[in-house]
């Protein structure tokens, strides 16, 4: 029987040399200035971490996989991922991260996050931007007492559950996270959605760089599209920006709805096999003024695994409109009913992005006592993913999810030599590989030159 025999080695061998891709883009980013100058907690002696450090090392361990603070303690004893991102005084253990977060607080979060979002946005060569914005469950265990804001509120899956519900905006272009806020679980779809998104304009420049703002029924709320509007601003004009947000069906714009004769509807199979289109202006409750609803309708004959939305109570008592699924979207563009449900439709992609942060990035897996500790590593999940959405469109030229590129770019066994006074990385590849890491890792220089400096 064949026997392998063992030797041990003092070699400092990781598994993760492709992290190097990572720093890189990381680097040319220019985001670590940004960190630098923002007054993130900073150690109170001389032999604490320095703060720069700690962000960059849990964003590393986000990257590798890590779901718990605990679980980036492996990389204390990898001397080549130190050696990279040059980490002088070593790597920090959980206990030290865990103290380093509790130091967060609300008030500066509100204010030091939105900088380096508007920061990380103004290098961004995009001139125009459609906005996504959805929010999300996380399930949190435990007592209340233990995670701060983990309250019990809508949650389908597991109702009953406490929870965070936080609410993230999205670059559909770029696939990249413009701004996001940690909410107590309790919270409402709706609830300060128009300062939500009014800050995450913000973070973007301007309202001239705002093409479009999507949203599902959740954030319908007369507040939300009057400040879209501009009609909200006091003492100033302000820029409309172009809307399209899922209406919620309630009795009366229902009632409208079936006032629309079959001739005011047509047809088109471009977007929904059987989907006919109609208008309507309308004006609910507490509106200052009429808008414009786009109805989409299809026979449940065909509407089955659609997407289209479930009312049939409310539309029992009418025998034409209980033939149909409705979709109903609201919105103060020009577009014809066809492309504004096309462009709604285009909003779904938010979703996967945010199945990604969960299943990938681990986003709900740090929760902390302090709801600000919470906020900060959520943050810093974001700021983590931007990075990778930064290296997979400029370098890799792919969507692959984070499993995929850490399988085929980051897990490369490597080891340091040193080379007179300065030291080299050794990337264990040969073939086709060899040639492939060879020309992501000279692709990497050029994200610098893409970006606006």
């Amino acid at each position: 029987m064949h026997e392998l025999r063992h030797e041990f080695t003092s070699r400092k061998v990781s598994p993760w040399g492709g992290i190097k891709l990572f720093h890189q883009a990381y680097q040319e980013s220019g985001i670590r200035d940004t960190i630098q100058s923002i007054d993130f907690p900073w150690p109170e002696s001389n032999r604490g971490y320095d703060a720069v450090d700690k962000i960059e090392q849990f964003m590393t361990s986000v990257v590798l996989g890590s779901r718990r603070l605990a679980h980036g303690d492996y990389l204390r004893a990898d001397e080549v991922v130190r050696e990279i991102f040059g980490w002088k005084k070593g790597i920090a253990s959980a206990s030290a991260m865990s103290r380093f977060f509790s130091k967060f607080t609300s008030i500066k979060n509100q204010r030091q996050f939105p900088t380096l979002m508007k920061d990380w946005w103004k290098r961004q060569p995009i001139e125009r931007v459609t906005l996504d914005v959805d929010s999300t469950v996380i399930q949190r265990y435990g007592n209340g007492t233990m995670i701060e804001g983990a309250t019990k509120g809508y949650n389908a899956r597991r109702p009953g559950r406490l929870s965070h519900h936080p609410i993230i905006s999205f670059c559909a272009e770029l696939n990249m996270v413009v701004n996001a806020w940690m909410r107590p679980g309790s919270t409402g779809d709706a609830f300060e959605a128009s300062e939500f998104i009014e800050e995450s304009i913000a973070c973007l420049g301007s309202r001239e760089r705002v093409g479009l703002v999507r949203a599902d029924a959740g954030f319908y709320s007369n507040k939300l599209m009057s400040m879209l509007e501009g009609s909200n601003t006091e003492g100033a004009e302000c820029q409309p920006v172009n809307y399209i947000i899922r209406a919620k069906m309630f009795a009366p714009l229902a009632d409208a709805i079936s006032k629309l004769t079959d001739g005011k509807f047509q047809a088109s199979d471009k977007v929904w096999k059987g989907a006919e289109y109609g208008q309507l202006m309308y004006k609910a409750q507490g509106w200052e003024a009429a808008r414009r609803i786009i109805v989409v309708r299809t026979p449940r004959s065909l509407s089955s695994g659609s997407g289209s939305s479930r009312q049939p109570k409310l539309f029992e008592s009418d025998e034409r409109l209980s033939k149909y699924h409705y979709r109903v979207m609201v919105t103060n563009t020009s577009l014809s009913g066809q492309e504004v449900h096309k462009l709604y439709n285009g909003r779904a992609d938010c979703e996967n992005r945010i199945k990604e942060l969960k299943h990938d990035y681990g986003v709900d897996g740090f929760a902390f006592k302090s709801m600000a500790a919470t906020e900060a590593a959520f943050m810093f999940v974001m700021l983590a993913y931007n990075i990778m959405a930064l290296l997979k469109q400029h370098v890799l030229k792919s969507r692959h999810r984070l499993p995929t590129i850490r399988f085929q770019c980051i897990a490369i066994g490597s080891y340091l030599i040193k080379s007179g006074r300065s030291k080299r990385l050794k990337l264990s590849a040969e073939g086709k590989r060899r040639h492939f890491l060879e020309h992501i890792f000279d692709n990497t220089n050029q994200i610098g030159l893409e970006l606006i400096g």
